[in-house]
C-alpha cells in the first residue's frame, strides 16, 4: 500500500530566515514542493536544506535563491532524505507565500 503525505502552508516572511516547511521525509521516496510568492510586489529569498538524519549535518540542496512577486519554484526529489527543510526571508519586504508538497512511498 503507497503512503501519500501532502500539505499546504502559507505565510509571511520576516527579516530573518524562518521554516516555511519543515517536512519529514524519511519513509518517502518521490517527493514534490511549489512555493509560491503570492505577494502582489514584494519578493522573497528561499533556501532548501536536506538531512539524512535527524539533527544531523544540513545538505543545502538550493543556494539563496530570490522569487518575484507571482514567481513559483519547483523542486522534485526521489532521492532518500530524512527531512526537507525550506527556509525563507524577507526579499524587497515583507512578501506572502504559499507552499504546497506531496511526497509518496511504500
Amino acid at each position: 500500500m503507497w503512503k501519500v503525505d501532502r500539505g499546504t502552508q502559507s505565510g509571511t516572511t520576516a527579516a530573518t530566515y524562518t521554516n516555511a516547511l519543515d517536512w519529514k521525509t524519511h519513509d518517502l521516496g518521490a517527493k514534490t514542493i511549489l512555493l509560491k510568492n503570492t505577494d502582489g510586489t514584494a519578493s522573497l529569498k528561499y533556501r532548501l536544506l536536506g538531512y539524512v538524519s535527524e539533527g544531523g549535518i544540513a545538505r543545502e540542496l538550493v543556494a539563496e535563491t530570490t522569487l518575484l512577486a507571482g514567481e513559483v519554484a519547483e523542486f522534485h526529489y526521489d532521492h532518500q532524505w530524512h527531512s526537507l527543510l525550506l527556509v525563507l526571508k524577507d526579499g524587497t519586504g515583507h512578501a506572502a507565500y504559499a507552499v504546497d508538497y506531496e511526497g509518496q512511498g511504500v
